[in-house]
C-alpha cells in the first residue's frame, strides 16, 4: 500500500499557497522537524494514506549535512519521492535486497502529533548510488494505530501513482519484490521521474 507521496518545495509558504489554490482545500500544518530544519503540511487521501508537503523551516538551522531530498537545491516544487506502508519491516527489507535492491538500516523513529497522540513507526530508505531516482519507495511500518495525517484536510484523493524510469523491467522486479506492483503504474523514459495524479474540490490535478 502507498502510505504516502511526498512533495518537495524550497518555499513551504509559497507552495502551500499554491496547492492549496489548486486543490480548492487548506492543506493541514503538520509539524516542524527539528535535526532537519523543515516542516510539513499534510492532506488525508484516505485509507492510510495522505499526501506531504516539505520544505524548510526558516525558524530553524541548517543541518551540517543539508536538508533532506536535496530541498537545499530546489529552484521549483517536484514531487519527490513516495513511502509505502508494509507489515513486516525486516521482511520487506530482505526481500527486496534478495532480488538485489539494497535498503539502509531500519530506524525507529516517532513523534507527537498536534492533538497530543504519541505516533511511532520504523522506516528504511533505499540505499544511495542504486541509479533509482526516488522511483523505489522508502519502507514504512506502522507501530501506533493512530497516522500522521489522520486529522488532516479531507477531500482529495489519490487517482494514480506512475514511476518512469530507464529500466523500466528492473523497477518493476524490485516493486514486486515488495508486493507494489497493484498500487503504481511502471513505465519506460529517459529519466526517472514520479508523476501523481490527484482528484481535488478543484478538479484533477497532476504532480510530477
Amino acid at each position: 500500500m502507498i502510505d504516502h507521496i511526498l512533495y518537495a518545495t524550497p518555499d513551504l509558504e509559497s507552495g502551500v499557497d499554491e496547492l492549496n489554490r489548486r486543490f480548492g482545500i487548506r492543506l493541514s500544518p503538520g509539524g516542524r522537524h527539528l535535526e532537519l530544519g523543515t516542516r510539513n503540511y499534510l492532506a488525508d487521501l484516505g485509507d492510510r494514506t495522505y499526501f506531504e508537503v516539505l520544505g524548510p523551516d526558516p525558524d530553524l538551522p541548517v543541518p551540517a549535512h543539508g536538508r533532506p531530498l536535496g530541498i537545499d537545491d530546489l529552484t521549483e516544487p517536484r514531487l519527490s519521492t513516495w513511502a509505502a506502508r508494509v507489515d513486516d519491516l525486516d521482511e520487506a527489507v530482505r526481500a527486496a535486497t534478495a532480488n538485489g535492491c539494497r535498503f539502509d538500516p531500519v530506524v525507529a523513529m516517532s513523534r507527537d502529533r498536534g492533538d497530543g497522540v504519541h505516533l511511532a513507526w520504523r522506516a528504511a530508505a533505499p540505499s544511495e548510488g542504486q541509479g533509482f531516482g526516488q522511483v523505489i519507495p522508502f519502507l514504512v511500518q506502522w507501530e501506533t494505530e493512530a497516522y500522521a495525517a489522520e486529522l488532516s484536510a479531507k477531500g482529495v484523493h489519490l487517482v494514480s501513482l506512475v514511476v518512469s524510469h530507464p529500466d523500466a523491467a528492473m523497477v518493476r522486479g524490485h516493486l514486486a519484490s515488495l508486493g507494489l506492483t497493484d498500487c503504481v503504474t511502471v513505465r519506460q523514459a529517459a529519466e526517472p521521474s514520479l508523476q501523481a495524479t490527484l482528484q481535488t474540490p478543484a478538479g484533477e490535478v497532476t504532480l510530477g
